[in-house]
């Protein structure tokens, strides 16, 4: 074989596996019942789930006895509710929020999120736009 051959077989299996790496990372976003079947597969992949904040539930929070601990019902975009349980402080606003990213996994009828991602509708409304007349 000639060194450019070499070289080329070098380059495609180094561009391979590039892709698969990065394939294995990429981010899967499921319903609630679909974590729960795919945690059973996997139990330490993480999911992303798009959801509401069930605000018919109580969302139980005391900063004063345990400020890392949250707990909360949520409905994801298929209509499936599941209890949330974060153990991190409370997210600034996250009764506002239209929606909400959880990012963690599902094991015994729980959604246990490592993160809470949340897109409140106050931050991207458009600023009043003042019509004036102008001056000559």
């Amino acid at each position: 074989m000639k060194p450019l051959h070499i070289a080329l077989i070098i380059i495609a299996a180094i561009g391979l596996a590039t892709v698969i790496s990065l394939y294995g990372n990429t981010a899967q976003y499921v319903s609630f019942s679909e974590a729960e079947a795919l945690s059973q597969e996997h139990p330490f992949k993480e999911y992303h789930v798009v959801c509401k904040l069930n605000k018919s539930k109580p969302l139980e929070y005391d900063a004063q006895e345990d400020a890392n601990r949250l707990v909360f019902f949520a409905v994801d975009s298929l209509g499936n509710e599941s209890q949330v349980i974060f153990n991190k402080p409370k997210p600034q606003d996250m009764e506002r929020s239209e929606k909400l990213v959880l990012i963690g996994r599902h094991k015994s009828g729980v959604f246990y999120a490592s993160n809470i991602l949340s897109k409140c509708p106050s931050k991207y409304e458009d600023a009043p736009v003042q019509v004036g007349t102008a001056k000559n």
